[in-house]
């Protein structure tokens, strides 16, 4: 199979167990690659892009069954969206560098396998994927994205940069609430954010025009409303983008960032929670 046959076959299926098929280990050789811009994937009526907005549920409400159900709805949107998008990403841009697009696809699959543990443990919770309307707020993006290196500071860099926050602050939620498998299936896709950030990180580093800073070339890629404000979450851990490859001057610049839409931190909710910028990882919960 080639991988252009593999990501349309992402992106065109209608049904989820398509998307979740696996990559092959060996791959056809791509002859004379010609740009394909997809607008939007094909999916089942169920799990169709919708425009009505559903607020996750905050975090104090996570001792509710439901609410962590809903909540691990909103994160396996994300994750369907990843899959769809970096599939999309190889074929907007087949003269990518193989081993980007290599990159693209171990991406892919480790989406594939978050997406399965959220479904898995959604049902636990009574929840089906679809049972709430999903939002497509990636898939808005891409009349915007035109290169490489728009698409990983879009995606990488920003999208998947702020999950290093979220995935964070959710683990240390579903702890606090007893839920430990669920706050270890945020650790484990918390550890392979990383991964996907670093990807998007080398992409993105090598394009840096010379005198240039990596911040400036960062603002240069992104488009408003679209803000860097969509790079981090609402509690921002800096430690998170260091083990990710980013500069101490992004870091810096990222941290400080606001505008009109920057939404203000409950600071008696960080402090029920034990929100603080130490970071989390797997060996963690054998010290806890």
């Amino acid at each position: 199979m080639k991988l252009s046959d593999y990501a349309k076959h992402l992106l065109l299926s209608p049904h989820l167990k398509d998307k979740l098929t696996s990559p092959p280990k060996e791959w056809e050789e791509e002859r004379e690659p010609i740009p394909i811009r997809i607008e939007k994937p094909i999916r089942e009526d169920r799990l169709s892009f919708s425009d009505k907005k559903v607020k996750i549920p905050r975090l104090e409400h996570l001792n509710q069954t439901s609410a962590r159900g809903l909540t691990l709805h909103h994160f396996a949107n994300h994750e369907l969206m990843a899959i769809e998008l970096f599939a999309w990403a190889i074929l907007a841009f087949p003269d990518a560098p193989i081993h980007v697009k290599y990159g693209f696809i171990k991406t892919i699959e480790e989406e594939q396998s978050h997406l399965r543990l959220y479904l898995k443990r959604m049902s636990d919770f009574g929840i089906g994927f679809g049972d709430i309307p999903l939002n497509y707020i990636f898939w808005k993006q891409i009349p915007r994205l035109h290169s490489l290196e728009e698409f990983t500071a879009v995606l990488s860099i920003s999208f998947e940069g702020a999950n290093l926050d979220y995935s964070q602050v959710y683990a240390k939620a579903f702890h606090h609430f007893g839920d430990f498998e669920t706050a270890e299936i945020m650790m484990r896709i918390f550890e392979d954010e990383i991964k996907h950030v670093k990807r998007g990180m080398r992409v993105f580093q090598n394009g840096i025009p010379e005198g240039k800073s990596d911040w400036e070339y960062y603002l240069s890629l992104i488009q408003f409303p679209f803000t860097p404000r969509r790079a981090k979450g609402y509690y921002f851990i800096p430690e998170t983008r260091r083990m990710a490859g980013m500069s101490e001057s992004f870091i810096e610049c990222l941290g400080n960032y606001t505008d009109e839409y920057t939404s203000r931190v409950n600071h008696r909710i960080l402090e029920r929670f034990s929100l603080d910028e130490s970071v989390w990882k797997k060996s963690t919960f054998k010290t806890l």
